[in-house]
């Protein structure tokens, strides 16, 4: 999926003629207005409510980032092909929805430092003798897993010893988990707490998570720095200040598996 994102985005670049000038963090404040790309269909990073309004994590930081500023926020809707060429194109000022910060998009695009990760945890049910992600590595531990996916051969590397009952979906996963029909699921936590909260259960994260981490950040065009060294100044108060924790954990459901520390900012 990354790579056949990056494909199209080349593949667009390359047919608009190249990257256009950014705008200025200057230019951004003298017009009072912030563009802002978004994902809708990546909950809950963003997604409509009730009213068709866009609510979500990224919708909240952005919101946040540009109160900070002093500006409004337009919010442009994209997907994973038109969000790059969006950015390169001038159409947006930054772009959000799980970007991760890759070398192949950083040769299209500039990031900020990190807003969130993306990693392989654990989650089971308040009871289980359980602490760490590795206590699972047991010959009397089943997990969940939806099949076919990452978390099934990361398992088989690592946590070799537990079984491994395969299901068709996440909601299936977490029922299953729920019941006490599997002790524990390893996935990525932030694609499992919107499903979690629909399933009643006294849900436990264990400590610990995968040594691979995806650092998903704020994506920002080539052609200006003003903008991304604000940003990153930015984030990094808020960070401090625990506002992307507390939001992350109100629109995931848990902490993230892998906080952020203050490296590998850069």
């Amino acid at each position: 999926m990354k790579a056949l994102a990056i494909a199209a985005a080349v593949t667009a670049l390359l047919a608009t003629g190249g990257p256009v000038a950014a705008r200025s963090l200057d230019a951004i404040m003298s017009a009072g207005e912030l563009h802002v790309g978004v994902n809708p269909n990546y909950p809950p990073t963003a997604m409509y409510d009730s009213t068709n309004q866009l609510v979500g994590f990224d919708v909240d930081l952005a919101n946040k980032l540009a109160s900070m500023l002093g500006v409004k926020v337009s919010f442009v809707t994209v997907d994973p092909n038109s969000r790059i060429p969006f950015l390169t194109s001038g159409r947006i000022d930054m772009v959000m929805g799980g970007m991760t910060r890759l070398p192949e998009r950083a040769k299209l695009i500039d990031f900020t430092t990190p807003i969130m990760t993306e990693t392989l945890g654990a989650l089971t049910v308040a009871g289980h003798p359980f602490t760490t992600l590795m206590d699972l590595n047991k010959a009397t531990v089943t997990l969940a897993e939806v099949r076919g996916t990452t978390p099934i051969p990361w398992i088989a590397a690592n946590l070799p010893l537990a079984k491994v009952v395969q299901l068709d979906n996440h909601p299936d996963v977490l029922r299953a988990v729920a019941q006490g029909r599997a002790d524990a699921v390893v996935d990525d936590l932030a694609s499992l707490g919107q499903i979690a909260k629909s399933i009643d259960a006294k849900w436990q994260p264990l400590q610990g998570h995968a040594n691979e981490v995806d650092w998903d950040c704020i994506g920002v065009a080539k052609t200006d720095v003003t903008l991304r060294r604000w940003l990153n100044v930015a984030l990094f108060s808020l960070e401090e200040g625990d506002f992307v924790a507390q939001d992350y954990k109100k629109w995931y459901g848990f902490d993230m598996a892998a906080p952020i520390p203050a490296q590998p900012y850069f």
